[in-house]
């Protein structure tokens, strides 16, 4: 298995397509945002399948009013790996009607990483509560399950009071995800 784990987290990480990380944007340091941003998660998907981000965290007209969008949507093929952004205990794994299949992850700190619309029930991956899973660990494939119009995966950051926050705040893009596991010397 744990073989199996180090083989996944090498073949997730080896870059194959260079479009997808050149689209992504670096922070630019003169906005607010990036003033503020301190990464400590590392991308939650595939980076070598990672497209762009549809949809960002705040308040958008959903169904005719406005709504806090709690999350940030990645869009990836579907099937494309779903990981732990940080190392941690799975808290939750179900199924919800606007979610669809999702993973919860509760981290050292007590602060949870939340993956929406996996495309099939994860715990026929293995996947269960109490299951320690290590950082870049599969949690799930994304998919279009839930309240969803294309396959993503729909991320959320809850604080230690369960509260809402960006996560691109706190997330590694792909190109410094995979910088830092350069750096740790777990990809060549």
């Amino acid at each position: 298995m744990r073989a199996a784990l180090l083989f996944a987290l090498l073949v997730l990480l080896l870059p194959q397509r260079q479009g997808a990380l050149a689209r992504t944007p670096a922070p630019k340091s003169a906005s607010k945002a990036a003033a503020h941003r301190k990464p400590w998660l590392f991308f939650p998907i595939d980076v070598r399948r990672f497209d762009r981000v549809s949809s960002k965290y705040g308040v958008r007209r959903m169904k005719g009013h406005k709504e806090l969008h709690r999350g940030v949507d990645l869009v990836a093929p579907a099937g494309s790996w779903v990981v732990a952004a940080r190392e941690g205990r799975v808290a939750e794994v179900g199924h919800a009607r606007a979610c669809g299949w999702y993973v919860t992850v509760e981290h050292a700190n007590a602060w949870r990483t939340v993956y929406c619309h996996l495309r099939v029930d994860p715990k026929r991956m293995g996947v269960t509560k109490g299951l320690y899973v290590p950082v870049m660990g599969v949690v799930g494939e994304v998919g279009s399950t839930g309240h969803s119009t294309g396959p993503h995966l729909h991320f959320s950051l809850l604080d230690d009071r369960g509260e809402a926050r960006d996560p691109l705040l706190a997330l590694y893009t792909p190109a410094e995800t995979l910088r830092a596991l350069r750096g740790m010397r777990l990809v060549q």
